[in-house]
């Protein structure tokens, strides 16, 4: 069965060649993106992911003026309709699409949404737990862009390389301050006597979806 992307608003078979050399998201890191899990084939937490999303577009200083919250839904929706995703992980990636070097010669968004199935789905508990490292070669900064997932992920990817070179399960951050901010995965918790503590928002870390729900 084919499957299907959505690129600014037009879907296209996936694997098919759109891949544009200007995109300033491959040029400079110019943008952003949510990732959100389909169970039962209804998109999880969309509000806080559309909260974020916003949040992001801000920073950017990004023109979102033809894009409501039920447009965006609406085109998230349209690939997961398309590709009768049940159980599926979805990433909606935003940029500026726009000419320019590091100064744009325009704001106006541009969008891809893609999508990747499984066959089941679910939010796991690990009773076995897990190796834990320290990746200290790169801190985290902590600024108005500290929040949003930007497409400048190079700290997490360069982190989930040394937790795979080192055979661990995942890897600790730090931010500027030299304080744990999250995981190259995700954001942490920590459960003492009966709380549950976890960096704040001003401590350099994502502003997670799943944190936000477990708080």
């Amino acid at each position: 069965m084919n499957e299907f992307d959505n690129i600014n608003g037009f879907l296209i078979d996936k694997g098919e060649k759109v891949f544009n050399p200007g995109n300033r998201s491959y040029k400079y890191g110019d943008g952003l993106f949510e990732t959100m899990r389909v169970m039962e084939g209804k998109i999880q937490f969309w509000d806080d992911h559309y909260e974020r999303l916003q949040l992001g577009i801000k920073a950017l200083k990004l023109d979102d003026s033809n894009f409501t919250k039920d447009k965006w839904f609406e085109e998230v929706e349209r690939v997961v309709y398309k590709n009768y995703y049940r159980y599926a992980k979805i990433r909606l990636s935003v940029f500026r699409d726009a000419p320019g070097l590091y100064t744009p010669n325009g704001n106006r968004i541009g969008f891809a949404i893609e999508g990747v199935r499984f066959e089941k789905g679910g939010f796991d508990f690990n009773p076995e737990g897990i190796e834990l490292g320290l990746f200290e070669a790169i801190n985290l900064p902590i600024d108005d862009l500290s929040n949003a997932k930007t497409a400048a992920a190079l700290p997490y990817v360069l982190a989930s390389i040394y937790k795979k070179e080192q055979g661990l399960g995942d890897v600790l951050l730090l931010n500027s301050k030299g304080y744990v901010a999250e995981s190259a995965n995700s954001n942490v918790f920590i459960v003492k006597e009966g709380k549950v503590s976890t960096p704040a928002l001003n401590q350099g870390c994502i502003a997670g979806v799943m944190r936000k729900n477990v708080l």
